[in-house]
């Protein structure tokens, strides 16, 4: 038989034909894939692909354009480890697919979560509602007749001047000074006293102001932690990331600095008004005071915030510590509305700063009253601040959706006529009344 022969019947066999299927295919791939490597050599471009017969997993040679290699390496080791982790999740959720008995679908990826916003380090949310309240202490005599902002400013300059002590507003601005007082400036307000009022004074002056939070979070508990670690008060929440500038910058003014919980004002708990004092010895205590009786109507219509006082802060004296004992029975004997109470509390509050200020005479200190007519005036003279950053301001989106014909929850007092002043009755009848955060509305 011939050589032809025999080819002839070797092709016509099966083997011959599989093993010819099997070379052409195998040379076919072999093409196919140097082909494809031809291609990326001169592609700029990758595509971003889901396999929808895999189990989910995500393409490894897909990725965004003109990366560098270190970021190519840190981009891909993270997306295989999120790639890993929803391959699994991706394969129990087919073996629960296919195990049902009336599944017809074929198992689909699962969504990529949302990234979680990262809680600021001094954030009420770390906290437990075990935690225990400080103690506090204020003075005790009575009711309170205390005498008018300015009649005690005359008292604390002459005693700065028997003193030797410089008074900063009666010197000239230096270049390089956006106001004449020395900085930081801590604002001891209680809520319903002008806290954002001051704070967007100060920031209209030039200065890096921040009203209850920085971007570590409440300024509050930030004190509070600082206190009870021995550290500076404002260590850890002393400075503040420009949206605009985007430069880290240190923080000059602060107000609203207290919160219901943890509770925490460093002008009320023992050791918070002690720890400014010694670690900003020539810092400016700044306190904007008004009358009693309608900071009172403003904090009863404002949230929950003193009843937290009572059962979060111990501000009815009921701790066991002899030092709120005298507060303690005051609040019993009050009325049931506690006017009486909060009112003699709010007065002794300025009397305690008062007498902080008498006793440290190389910080400086400032008060003014808010309803007095020349405040603008008064503060622009004290801090050199223009008197027409002193703005008009209120409570938030509530009284920007009640009052249409405004444009923001602060207006400059010097260009509103006393006629077009809003009474806000619900928050104590007085277009004085500005913002504060109550810790539950955030």
């Amino acid at each position: 038989m011939s050589a032809v022969t025999t080819m002839r019947r070797y092709n016509s066999s099966p083997h011959g034909d599989m093993k010819g299927k099997i070379i052409i295919s195998f040379i076919s791939f072999i093409i196919g894939l140097q082909a494809r490597n031809v291609l990326d050599l001169f592609s700029t471009t990758y595509n971003y692909e889901i396999s929808s017969q895999s189990s989910g997993n995500y393409n490894n040679d897909a990725f965004a354009p003109q990366v560098s290699q270190l970021d190519w390496r840190n981009a891909n080791a993270a997306r295989k480890s999120t790639t890993s982790r929803y391959a699994e999740r991706n394969e129990l959720d087919a073996a629960n697919h296919a195990s049902s008995d009336t599944a017809t679908d074929a198992p689909t990826m699962a969504p990529m979560p949302k990234r979680q916003k990262e809680i600021p380090r001094f954030n009420r949310g770390n906290y437990t509602e075990t935690s225990e309240p400080l103690l506090w202490s204020l003075p005790t005599r009575g009711h309170f007749d205390l005498p008018s902002a300015d009649e005690f400013m005359k008292s604390y300059i002459a005693e700065k001047r028997r003193l030797g002590k410089d008074i900063p507003w009666e010197m000239p601005l230096g270049d390089e000074q956006a106001v004449k007082l020395p900085l930081p400036i801590i604002g001891l307000n209680f809520p319903k006293s002008a806290t954002l009022t001051l704070k967007e004074f100060f920031k209209c002056g030039g200065l890096t102001a921040i009203h209850t939070s920085t971007q570590q979070g409440r300024i509050a508990i930030c004190m509070r932690e600082n206190l009870l670690a021995g550290n500076a008060p404002l260590h850890g929440c002393n400075y503040h990331k420009s949206k605009k500038t985007r430069k880290i910058e240190s923080i000059d003014f602060i107000s609203d600095i207290g919160t219901q919980f943890p509770c925490y004002y460093s002008s009320l708990h023992d050791g918070g008004l002690d720890a400014i004092a010694e670690h900003y010895p020539h810092a400016t205590i700044m306190l904007v005071t008004r009358n009693a009786k309608s900071w009172h109507r403003s904090m009863s219509g404002w949230g929950s915030i003193l009843k937290h006082w009572q059962t979060r802060c111990g501000f009815d004296g009921n701790l066991n510590h002899t030092k709120s004992d005298y507060w303690h029975q005051r609040w019993i004997n009050s009325p049931r509305k506690k006017e009486d109470y909060w009112i003699d509390f709010y007065n002794a509050h300025t009397q305690k700063i008062r007498d902080f200020a008498m006793k440290n005479p190389s910080l400086t200190y400032v008060e003014v009253e808010l309803e007095d007519e020349n405040m603008a005036n008064k503060m622009e003279y004290y801090t050199g601040v223009p008197s027409t950053c002193v703005m008009d301001c209120h409570p938030g989106p509530k009284w920007i959706r009640e009052h249409p014909n405004v444009t923001g929850r602060c207006l400059s007092i010097g260009g509103i006529s006393q006629s077009t002043k809003v009474q806000d009755n619900s928050r104590g009848g007085d277009w004085t009344d500005d913002d504060d955060d109550t810790g539950d509305q955030r």
